[in-house]
């Protein structure tokens, strides 16, 4: 994995994107006599990406990170707090404007593609949209994002059922890049495919970063993507971004006890090292009743009693920020 562009002192630029005490809550729906719930499932979060950086958020299922990545594309407006891009909120921006320059890659290649367009017209889709350029330079673009993704020209009239499942997520990349944006939000871009194909996309999508200077989110749970792709990790749970720092930080010297806990759920090539622990014994708490206190107290090894009864402040330093009462020292883990 690439150092960060940005390792420390000053920005050279504002962010690209920046979230600035974003929560979105939903009504639940009660049964018989029981009453409607709010769920919080962004809950006060802030943090801001950098242009050219892979910014990653990382979470079980139910953290609320697929519901952060539908609001960074404009698909959901934030209960309270404001997203802004490139300095503006994401209401000015605009959705047609904010089409063109945020565009995402969804998880799953074999419902995210129309099974009735071909190749060609899938990527073009687009581009006809925002009618942008004639027929002909379409067809010119399509061409050059297909050599730049590895798509042979001869799959331009194929339909997606008689592509892989790694062809068809290099059209849902080509797609997305089709309208040259400066962000792609990336959902689990790789969680449908087999271990094979997925370092062969992992790949692609680094060079691409590269090549075109684009600015990655990162929406994952595989450890492993995260660890050669991010710059930067933001760990959610339970609404909360509970951890963010540099990727070789959050890898070595974990913080946050959730952190902790999902990094100790990795299993090593190293014999010596035996099996990774269990998950902690208590489940995932229900997050229409979240606990008091922080969160993540019912399946803290290291809970203390202030943890139980008072919300941890955010904690900001040189190596990024920590939501926790016990806020450890540095110490180096086998992680690292």
């Amino acid at each position: 994995m690439m150092e960060p562009r940005h390792a420390g002192g000053p920005d050279p630029e504002p962010p690209v994107l920046e979230c600035t005490g974003v929560t979105r809550a939903f009504r639940v729906k009660g049964r018989l006599f029981n009453p409607a719930r709010t769920l919080c499932a962004v809950d006060a979060v802030s943090f801001s990406v950098r242009r050219g950086e892979v910014f990653a958020i990382v979470g079980e299922s139910g953290a609320g990170k697929t519901t952060l990545a539908k609001m960074l594309l404009g698909l959901q407006a934030p209960s309270s707090g404001v997203i802004r891009f490139a300095g503006r909120p994401l209401g000015e921006v605009g959705r047609v404007a904010i089409a063109r320059r945020v565009q995402p890659v969804f998880q799953d290649p074999y419902s995210s593609l129309n099974p009735r367009k071909t190749l060609g017209q899938i990527i073009s889709l687009p581009l006809a949209v925002h009618r942008i350029g004639t027929e002909a330079d379409r067809r010119a673009r399509v061409d050059e994002i297909m050599a730049m993704v590895g798509l042979p020209e001869h799959l331009l009239h194929a339909y997606p059922n008689q592509l892989s499942g790694g062809q068809r997520q290099r059209v849902a990349i080509a797609r997305a890049l089709a309208m040259k944006p400066d962000i792609l939000v990336c959902d689990e871009p790789t969680s449908a495919l087999d271990v094979s194909v997925q370092a062969q996309i992992i790949n692609l999508l680094r060079e691409l970063q590269q090549e075109l200077g684009l600015t990655y989110v990162l929406v994952s749970h595989d450890l492993g993507v995260i660890r050669h792709m991010a710059d930067r990790v933001a760990v959610m749970y339970l609404g909360r971004m509970v951890e963010i720092g540099r990727t070789a930080q959050i890898f070595r010297a974990p913080r946050h006890p959730y952190t902790e806990m999902l990094l100790g759920a990795i299993l090593t090539p190293e014999p010596e090292l035996g099996l990774p622990p269990g998950p902690a014994e208590d489940s995932f708490p229900d997050p229409l009743d979240p606990p008091d206190g922080c969160r993540f107290h019912p399946r803290c090894p290291s809970v203390q009693n202030p943890c139980r009864h008072t919300s941890p402040e955010t904690r900001h330093d040189a190596h990024g920020s920590v939501e926790c009462h016990l806020h450890p020292a540095e110490q180096e883990t086998r992680y690292g």
